[in-house]
């Protein structure tokens, strides 16, 4: 008879996500140190998962541009694609991350999966607004200390507390 622990540890390692991380765009490392250090941030979130048995993807690698309008349209098919994920992450810090975010804000069937990571200097203005938004729809949003959260690794701590309670609701259903 195997012991409860056994059962539980046996039920998360056989329960995998699918997992949508957004940020900024990866395919041209930048040279402003920050979005550079955020790059690096989700390539690392991306990796890790990953290494957990998680199927991850990025979407500007799923988004298809020659779709034939109006199915073209890459927020349209962003939503889309959010839909089909059991864990939305979004570094919110570039233009794009912000749409994404209001994408999700509007969207209570999205929010209530989505994590969403944000510069503590920005506490007010519209991405904040949109983050408090999205909470409001169920979404974790979670301010970071730039550069020591990316540096240390707590981003990446939120991160994989946020998939192991996503993976316990998971596996329990």
């Amino acid at each position: 008879m195997r012991t409860i622990s056994e059962l539980i540890e046996e039920g998360f390692r056989n329960t995998h996500l699918n997992i949508l991380v957004f940020g900024p765009k990866i395919a041209t490392i930048s040279e402003d140190e920050k979005v550079r250090n955020l790059q690096n941030k989700r390539i690392v979130i991306r990796v890790e998962l990953e290494r957990l048995g998680h199927f991850v993807r990025y979407a500007e690698d799923l988004v298809d541009p020659n779709l034939p309008s109006p199915q073209n349209n890459a927020a349209l098919q962003e939503i889309l694609i959010m839909g089909e994920y059991d864990l939305i992450i979004n570094i919110v810090d570039t233009p794009g991350t912000i749409i994404e975010a209001a994408l999700i804000a509007i969207k209570p069937n999205l929010a209530n999966k989505t994590s969403l990571f944000i510069d503590n200097a920005y506490t007010s203005g519209l991405a904040a607004s949109t983050c408090e938004l999205a909470k409001l729809s169920g979404a974790e949003c979670h301010y970071y200390q730039y550069p020591e959260d990316l540096v240390d690794c707590h981003l990446l701590g939120y991160v994989i507390r946020h998939v192991e309670k996503t993976q316990l609701v998971k596996f329990i259903s």
